[in-house]
């Protein structure tokens, strides 16, 4: 039996954004393939309770579950500030020796508690999400023999362009990639870029979603035109403002309208045509009821999670530019895209008022997802990478 540590700083179940429901993918992958494994979260950054931890504990994804803190508590003012705050300044900054161009998240705290786990254990893979935690394994004498893996999810790099220096930050990025032996991208377009100047393999590790049921509600009685499910990241938040300012005045106010998601909260205003819900238990109940997903991006980088959802149900997605980063097939994948408003608006209507269009881009949609995202046929290419 393989045994892995599985690192990842959020919560896996709560599935209200993708970078969660991708890191439940992979641990339901290793649950299929027998894997044991040992999970290792942060408590503050994933905004974990006691009872999300019990939940996790109860949901057979892992034998072994840590959730640690990277801070201390601030119960003892003088221990926090000499035993915590100062040690950890000089080590996220490097002894002052070098300026900071990329995020780091590993604090000295959360670095000798992950260190104690791997003294008490020897695993056979050591799986990190996101460069901005690569430190836990940075010249780490405690690995052993594991083989370690890192999921970039995003190219980071873009994600922080206002932050830091685009040239230093790329630099750093393309350095903590190339401290594993392995490395995930999520789209061919950043394996591209990242294999262009990273000597670890950079392997694709599209999304992998388990094939859907056709809805069994025919097209013309579903209650919805639109689904729109988004999370409240910044590029959501302005994405669902264009749409609203912008191509929603367009639209006729007979299209019902379904939002799901954090971003309702953003959603100013009444629409009678509009139905907002924070959060659903069973999103394939709510995509059966929709005959078109939408998915307006104006900016961010990496695989929308949400159209590669949509495209498992059959419903085409009309999406701008951005949307359809890292799909694998550009062309006749079941998405209109459009970075113009009206052109936006005319995309929805002519789905909804022609049948035929509709009925070539939902197959287009089927086709899309079973060659390129279906969980088995994903699950067989990561065979290769981990048996």
């Amino acid at each position: 039996m393989k045994k892995i540590l599985f690192f990842m700083p959020d919560n896996p179940l709560k599935k209200n954004a993708g970078n969660k429901i991708r890191a439940l993918s992979f641990l339901d992958y290793f649950k299929s393939r027998g894997f044991q494994v040992h999970f290792v979260s942060e408590y503050y950054w994933g905004e974990w309770n006691e009872t999300d931890i019990r939940e996790f504990e109860n949901s057979g994804l892992a034998s072994q579950t840590w959730v640690l803190p990277r801070k201390a508590p601030k119960k003892n003012l003088l221990y926090y500030f000499f035993c915590y705050k100062l040690p950890n300044f000089f080590y996220q900054k490097k002894w002052g020796l070098f300026p900071l161009n990329f995020p780091e998240l590993v604090s000295i705290r959360l670095k000798r508690a992950f260190n104690k786990i791997l003294r008490q254990n020897q695993y056979d893979y050591i799986f990190i999400n996101y460069a901005s935690w690569s430190s836990l394994i940075e010249n780490n004498p405690n690995l052993g023999k594991a083989t370690t893996l890192l999921d970039t999810h995003d190219f980071l790099t873009a994600q922080h362009q206002e932050k830091y220096p685009i040239g230093a930050s790329f630099q750093e990025e393309i350095r903590r990639l190339s401290l594993f032996d392995k490395v995930l991208a999520i789209s061919v377009e950043e394996q591209y870029l990242f294999s262009q100047f990273c000597k670890t393999e950079i392997a694709l590790a599209p999304m992998m979603i388990k094939k859907s049921e056709a809805s069994p509600v025919p097209v013309a009685e579903r209650k919805f035109d639109l689904i729109y499910v988004a999370s409240k990241n910044p590029h959501n938040i302005e994405a669902a403002n264009w749409f609203m300012t912008q191509v929603y005045p367009l639209l006729p106010k007979t299209i019902n309208i379904c939002i799901i998601g954090q971003v309702t909260a953003f959603i100013k205003g009444n629409y009678n045509n509009i139905t907002l819900i924070p959060f659903a238990t069973e999103l394939d109940t709510c995509y059966h009821q929709a005959k078109i997903a939408i998915c307006p991006m104006l900016s961010g980088t990496g695989t929308k999670i949400k159209v590669i959802e949509a495209l498992s149900h059959h419903l085409p997605v009309v999406c701008n530019t951005r949307g359809v980063d890292g799909l694998i097939n550009k062309t006749n994948n079941g998405c209109l895209v459009s970075d113009n408003p009206k052109e936006f608006s005319r995309h929805i209507i002519t789905l909804l008022e022609q049948p035929e269009i509709y009925r070539q881009q939902s197959v287009y949609a089927k086709q899309a997802f079973e060659s390129d995202y279906e969980q088995e046929a994903r699950y067989q290419k990561l065979d290769q990478l981990f048996l």
